[in-house]
């Protein structure tokens, strides 16, 4: 069987309704700029940068790309914190593959991409982190915490 008739034969994956609440919320604080991507953006408009998501199981999204133009300055942590705190209030397991990607030399190794998410609770080998959903079904906090969050 050749790659093509293999891949139209594939299950289609449909997002549990948590999921689509998740990507609806996100909307909500950062716009979709098209192919999955979200953009956040600072009070005065500006671009702060983007997330890329991927579909990876009925109840997972794959966090693809998150890239910033102005490396090192916290935007990515304030997008990824708020991502994770979407992902708590909305039940929704996050799945990373660190890789860095961009002109070189790149702003961090794949290790210290690994060290960074696992700051936000990503667990596993590099190839394959995931983040489970912290909240009352998991014993974390629970509840609908965004007022406090970084992008509000």
């Amino acid at each position: 069987m050749g790659f093509w008739e293999w891949f139209f034969h594939q299950p289609v994956i449909s997002p549990v309704p948590r999921v689509i609440d998740f990507l609806h919320a996100l909307a909500k604080i950062a716009p979709p700029a098209g192919e999955a991507c979200y953009a956040f953006r600072n009070a005065d408009g500006s671009c702060r940068g983007w997330v890329q998501f991927n579909l990876e199981s009925p109840t997972a999204l794959l966090l693809h790309r998150i890239w910033t133009l102005d490396t090192g300055k916290g935007n990515g942590k304030l997008m990824l914190e708020t991502i994770c705190q979407l992902a708590d209030v909305h039940q929704v397991e996050l799945v990373a593959k660190p890789l860095p990607f961009g002109p070189k030399p790149f702003y961090l190794s794949r290790e210290q991409l690994r060290q960074w998410y696992e700051r936000y609770g990503f667990v596993g080998p590099v190839s394959k982190m995931v983040r489970a959903p912290r909240g009352q079904a998991n014993g974390g906090e629970g509840g609908d915490h965004l007022g406090a969050g970084p992008m509000r």
